[in-house]
Order: structure tokens, then sequence, then C-alpha cells
């Protein structure tokens, strides 16, 4: 039996799972106590959803509550239905670092009072959904990436869902492709081919068990791949028998090696595969073309950018950059950036690389992956720091992102450097400046490594000192390089996150070794 808490804040009721206090029997036992709280367990909630329906509606009538903040989906899903009856909730939030899944997602369309949604995480085909469903959706945190399935499929839009006909299936299926496969089997109404590029039984096995769990019928199945070995051949002939009977669903070898060697049609395929070879061919070196002309025109608009930038900060005496010892730390001289863009928080320089640009903090962590310092539309985005930082009074962890266009070298694009240890034999190359409008920041590195997409390394704030040495002393096991850099309980420190690709991230760590307090002479 879980516990669940209900607290009255401001306009909102705040749900979530409590384990320190005893459960009420019953709800004319459940007291509202000083800090406005109230005490439930899931087992009463099950068994009298009306009852606390009637209950909660009248106390958001009373108090005019019109905003339910959830801990996490779990709960969410308990209160959905308890949810659509108070009208006066029109907005959910769900505070837990977690990502809105379809089956939530369709109970909330259908409470008819939400009209907004807030989650740290979002997919782009549940943005759409819940859009078309007058819902507006907000998401906390950027979603750079899919599963292979999805990115495969080019599955990025609710209606490409409903409508797809044809899949294929990727020869590697990891936990959340399987999970966005049967996703996009519970929505989709017209699928009628999906096809193995590689055959696997464990694959196929995986796939035709979410087929059976929706009850999909009339579907067929190709394999291509050149299956010559007669057992695997048996198994499938039985499975294909057991699907066609109950489920009417088809099983096809599409260019065995029996087939090919049979067919006098042998010569044309193969001609005929040499001709789509030649076209792939020019495809892919057109858009190889395309997207080297874009990272060239992406550097050129990034350095014009930034030459802007620094003539606006340097003062019209200062005759080269060396006069400033290259920070671009003048006291009052961001002032004239804020200027131009009120999200400028800083400027960040990273020795021995391209680094050196202002950051800019945006609402979200959204915004600035697709637009630069002037606000404009621009794929390489900018720097920027993480919407939960304070941009004055820095966290223990201040996180600065950023896009690695490796191919050209702007943003984090040269931060790859770091991960050779010959790189910091130089010593200036062991240390960050990070500068904020009133404050210059010297930090020293003390772990770079690379790492499976993960949230672990994001927390800004710790509530002791031993939860945030041990934290620290984490980040520091995973450095691929051995920096002789000691840390204690009371440092801050700086972390750069940028991409390796779609699965992994190039993390850098560095701890605050100097601060200078400066002001206007």
């Amino acid at each position: 039996m879980k516990k669940i808490t209900i607290q009255i804040q401001d306009k909102s009721l705040i749900f979530k799972y409590r384990t320190n206090k005893p459960v009420p029997t019953n709800l004319l036992n459940t007291n509202v106590i000083s800090n406005n709280e109230l005490i439930f367990s899931d087992e009463y909630i099950k068994e009298n959803t009306k009852l606390v329906g009637l209950f909660l509606s009248d106390l958001a009538k009373m108090r005019e509550i019109n905003e339910i903040k959830i801990s996490c989906a779990e709960i969410a899903l308990l209160f959905i239905d308890i949810i659509s009856r108070i009208n006066t909730i029109t907005s959910l939030v769900i505070t837990e670092d977690e990502v809105l899944n379809y089956g939530l997602c369709e109970k909330i369309i259908k409470t008819k009072n939400i009209k907004k949604v807030n989650c740290y995480s979002i997919p782009e085909f549940l943005i759409e959904l819940l859009d078309r469903n007058n819902i507006k959706a907000e998401s906390r945190n950027e979603v750079l990436f899919t599963s292979n399935f999805m990115s495969e499929n080019d599955l990025t839009s609710f209606s490409k869902m409903y409508y797809k006909t044809n899949i294929n299936i990727p020869n590697i299926l990891l936990g959340e492709d399987l999970t966005d496969i049967e996703t996009f089997i519970n929505i989709n109404k017209y699928l009628k081919v999906i096809h193995f590029d590689k055959y696997s039984e464990e694959n196929l096995l995986n796939v035709i068990n979410i087929l059976k769990r929706l009850k999909r019928k009339n579907i067929s199945i190709q394999l291509h791949d050149d299956i010559d070995d007669e057992n695997s051949i048996i198994r499938l002939r039985n499975i294909n028998k057991d699907l066609k009977r109950k489920y009417k669903i088809k099983i096809s070898l599409i260019y065995s090696n029996d087939y090919l060697e049979k067919n006098y049609l042998q010569q044309i395929i193969f001609t005929t595969l040499k001709i789509c070879a030649s076209i792939i061919f020019i495809i892919i070196a057109s858009v190889l073309g395309y997207i080297f002309y874009n990272n060239y025109n992406s550097e050129l608009k990034v350095d014009r950018i930034r030459e802007d930038l620094n003539e606006s900060i340097i003062d019209e005496t200062t005759k080269n950059l060396e006069e400033v010892n290259n920070s671009y730390f003048v006291p009052g001289s961001y002032d004239t950036l804020k200027e131009i863009n009120q999200d400028m928080v800083g400027w960040i320089i990273v020795p021995g690389t391209k680094i050196d640009y202002p950051v800019v903090q945006g609402k979200d962590n959204s915004h600035y992956l697709d637009h630069n310092f002037y606000d404009e539309k621009d794929f390489s985005g900018w720097l920027f720091m993480d919407y939960r930082n304070d941009a004055v009074n820095l966290n223990d962890n201040t996180i600065i992102f950023g896009h690695n266009r490796f191919s050209s070298g702007v943003m984090f694009g040269t931060l790859q450097r770091l991960r050779k240890k010959a790189f910091f034999e130089k010593e200036e190359n062991n240390y960050i400046t990070y500068n904020t409008m009133q404050h210059g920041y010297k930090w020293r590195i003390f772990s770079v490594y690379g790492i499976r997409v993960t949230n672990d390394y994001l927390y800004n704030s710790f509530l002791t000192d031993d939860e945030r040495l041990k934290f620290y002393n984490k980040l520091k096991k995973r450095s691929q390089i051995k920096f002789d850099v000691e840390l204690n309980s009371k440092d801050k420190i700086i972390t750069l996150s940028t991409c390796l690709d779609n699965n992994y991230r190039l993390v850098v760590h560095a701890v605050l070794v100097e601060e200078t307090t400066l002001t206007e002479s």
C-alpha cells in the first residue's frame, strides 16, 4: 500500500508519495493539518474514486484551485479520472524528470477540462496530438533524439504514425525501440507491411508478441535476407502457420538464396540493384555536399556574429584584445550585449579550442537549440545555460549546453580536443574562463568523459555537504583522463555538455578556483 499526500499551495493541488506518516482509514478522519496537507492510500483512492472526486472538486472550488502538480505519471494515472470531475482544473504539471507516455496522454485528452500540460520531456508526436486537441504542451527539457525505430521510419508526428502503411525494423532493437514500436502499433490504423532488412529470430518474436498483444491482424511481415539455414526455415514455417491461422499475419522470405538461384530474373534484379545503388550514391553525395555547404556557411555566420559582439564590448580606446587579457571582461562591457539580447548571462572561453562565446539562458532548454545570439533561426543554435541554474548567484553545478558542430568547429565543435591527454600538457589548457555580468571566474578541469544519454550529471544543487561531495567524486571517478585535482564539499563546479552521437554525450567538469569581483573605476 502506497501513501499519497495532497498539499494545497496557492492555486495548486500538489500530489506526491509519502512514507513517513500513517494513512487515514477513511475520508472522514482525514485531517487538513496546519500546512494544508491531506493523506490517502492508493487502495482507498481506487475504491472511493467518486467520493474523493466530489471532495476534491468542492475543495478546488472553495480555494479557487486551477492547477494540479503531480510528482510522477503513476500517480497521475491513479487520479486522472478524479481530475476529469474537477472542472476548475485546467493545468496539469508532472514535476519529476519523466517523459510523457502515450497512455497518460490519451487519458489527459479525454478529461476535456485540462488545457495545459507541463512535463520534463514530451515526444514530438504527442505534442502534435495534444495541440490537435487544443491542449498546450510545455516541455522543460530538450529532446534531441528519438529511438532507432522512430528515427529510421521518420515517425516525427502523430499523423505520420497514424497513417503509416509500411515500417522498417532496425537490426538492433533496444528497450526504447520496443516501447516505441508498441506505441506506434497502438496508434496506427493502416499498417500493412513490416520489413526486416536482417533476420533475427529474437527481433521477429518481439514484434510478433506486440502484434498479438494488441490484436492486430492482416499484416504482412517481409524478411529481406538470404536465409538458407534449414532449421531457421523450419522454425519460420511453424511460426508462420500459427500466425496465419489465428491472426491472419503472413511471413514472407524475400530474395532468399534458393529463390534467386531458381528465378530467371536474377540478373535483372541484380542490374536493378546496381542502378538503385548508383542513385543512392548520388543522393548520399548530394546530402554530404549540402551538409558541407551548410557547415561552411554556419562557420562564417558564427564568426561574423562573434566579431560583431567583440566590437560591441571593446572600448574605443582599446587597441586590441590583448589589453583586456583576452577575457572580454571590461567593467560594464556586457551591458552592450545585454541590450542586444536580454538572455545574455556571461562569456565562456576554453583555451586550446574555438570556444569563445557569450552564453545565454532561455526559459527552457529548447529555444537556443535552433536560435543564435541575435534570436535568429540557426541550426547551430548557441551556447546556453540550463534554465534551472541561477545565473547571478551560481549554483553548486552551473550547466552549459551547446551543439557539437565538429565539421565546422563552431559552438562546442572543438570540445572533443579535451579527450586527448596531450591537450593538457599546456598548463593554460587545464582552465576554463566563465565570466558573469559582474564577476570573473576561473575553473580548473577535473573530469572529461563520454557517456550514454543520462541526466545523472545534471543536478545543479544539493541539500548537504556529504551529498555534494559524493556527487563530485562520482564525476571525478568517471574521467577518462586522470587529473591531480582535489575537491571538497564547499566547492562549486561548471559542466559543459554536448552530443557525441544519438546515444552518447561528451561531458567536461571543472571546479571553481578563482573569483574576481569587478567594479567600474
